[in-house]
């Protein structure tokens, strides 16, 4: 019942109930009116008639001659002579005699016209036609004619009657058609304006999701969809500043050295370190244009896609082995708890993900500190976790480990040459092989991070 298709119908069936029950009752009055401003026209007539016909026919006797009218015209009829003679014609006379008293008797023999209301004597009956009371001459002598129609007159103008019928249709309806229409397309409207506010950028326009039907899920479906433009907006402005910190950041420390260069008294060990330094920038800035063309590749889903059946337990042996000078460097210890494994999928792709992964680990653990790789199957999935002894992540920042540029600590991070896309990249890759990563926040996050990455032994393919 709370469909927008059942409103709609009950309204438009509601809308011609009202509206042929006001037109009826309308016609039916109109009806009643012309009938009774017809009725009196016709008495008169009627007596008229009478009294001519009696002048130019000459009857034997008024008692035939008013029975015989009152047949031809359809009409009671009562005369009552000066003499007090009484005569009365048609079926209903005898009810219209009972009506008349003696000051309506009295009014008609002094000349005036009298009007009587006859009560009908059946309880159910229809209305009674009122009657005329005239003083006529009928021969030689004056009587007081009382004449009354059998029914009302029924040959009102029936066009008339269809006209004024389909008019108070026409004006009944559309009058509620109106009313309606206000009531459904008010929340449209509204909807068109919140569509052009959002197209203009203002997403923090919210509307009213209380109806049950259509038009609330419509609303509601408006409302999460403002949400969702706002935070990809906010994403938007914060990727283009991140940017360009990101690259201001090592293009300033290019442009400054090189100024230094450019000094005679510098000694050669200040040369070198400046060089370095400019050297160790622009690496840092091909990193970063690396990253976000990777990012760039993978989001148009047109990144070249190769899935192909290896071992994942001999993949992540030789990521760690292929790292050994820098984890060896910080005296780090690395273990590695495998089951041998083969799944199918794009072997560049997810060497990517170990790379960054051990990198972070390797980044924010300090010296002595220990990496586990751990790799068993379950369910169909290989399912991989990498945990640290590093300083961990913050409860507060969980949710937003995988946004691009996002760090939880942004000093430290650039203190260390990170750009904040790694982890982005590898859950990228790890959706698109139609898996899963993520951080298990059971984990004593105190002594450390520990990611989760489940990956399906057959392809999965998603169109992230």
């Amino acid at each position: 019942m709370r469909s927008l298709y059942f409103r709609i119908t009950a309204t438009f069936l509601l809308i011609v109930i009202i509206s042929i029950g006001v037109a009826f009752l309308f016609t039916n009055q109109m009806f009643k009116r012309d009938a009774r401003g017809q009725l009196p026209g016709q008495i008169n007539s009627a007596i008229e008639r009478i009294e001519q016909l009696y002048a130019v026919s000459d009857p034997a006797s008024v008692d035939q001659y008013l029975q015989e009218m009152s047949k031809q015209l359809g009409q009671n009829i009562v005369a009552i002579s000066v003499r007090g003679s009484l005569v009365t014609a048609g079926e209903g006379s005898e009810q219209l005699l009972n009506q008349i008293n003696r000051e309506q008797l009295s009014n008609v023999f002094n000349g005036y016209r009298v009007s009587i209301n006859v009560n009908r004597t059946e309880e159910n009956g229809p209305p009674a036609p009122f009657a005329i009371g005239k003083l006529v001459r009928l021969g030689n002598m004056n009587w007081a004619l009382f004449v009354q129609p059998n029914r009302f007159p029924q040959n009102s103008n029936f066009l008339w009657t269809a006209v004024t019928l389909l008019a108070t249709l026409l004006i009944v309806g559309s009058i509620l058609i109106l009313v309606a229409a206000r009531y459904l397309v008010k929340p449209l409207k509204l909807m068109t304006s919140a569509a052009r506010r959002m197209a203009e950028g203002d997403f923090t326009v919210r509307l009213s999701a209380r109806r049950g039907d259509e038009l609330g899920e419509l609303a509601d479906g408006m409302n999460k969809m403002a949400v969702s433009l706002s935070q990809l907006e906010t994403m938007r402005q914060d990727f283009v500043s991140n940017v360009s910190h990101e690259i201001q950041s090592p293009l300033t420390s290019i442009g400054g050295f090189a100024e230094a260069l450019r000094s005679e008294e510098l000694t050669e060990s200040e040369r070198n370190r400046y060089v370095s330094i400019i050297k160790q920038e622009s690496t840092r800035l091909s990193r970063l244009s690396e990253n976000l063309l990777k990012l760039a590749s993978l989001d148009s889903q047109q990144h070249p896609y190769h899935p192909e059946s290896y071992r994942l337990d001999r993949q992540l042996r030789d990521v760690v082995l292929a790292s050994e000078p820098h984890w060896v460097a910080k005296r780090l210890t690395v273990e590695l708890m495998m089951e041998e494994t083969v799944i199918t999928a794009d072997e560049d792709l997810i060497s990517q993900v170990w790379f960054n992964l051990l990198a972070n680990s390797m980044k924010f653990t300090p010296e002595d500190g220990n990496i586990s790789f751990q790799l068993t199957e379950r369910d169909g999935m290989a399912i991989i976790r990498i945990s640290d002894t590093g300083i961990g992540i913050a409860e507060e920042d969980l949710e937003r480990v995988f946004e691009r540029f996002y760090k939880a600590d942004v000093s430290r991070d650039r203190s260390q040459g990170g750009s904040g896309l790694g982890l982005s990249i590898a859950k990228k890759i790890i959706d698109i092989h139609g898996g899963t990563i993520t951080v298990d926040q059971e984990a004593d996050q105190t002594a450390g991070a520990s990611f989760v990455i489940q990956l399906p032994l057959t392809p999965r393919l998603q169109s992230s």
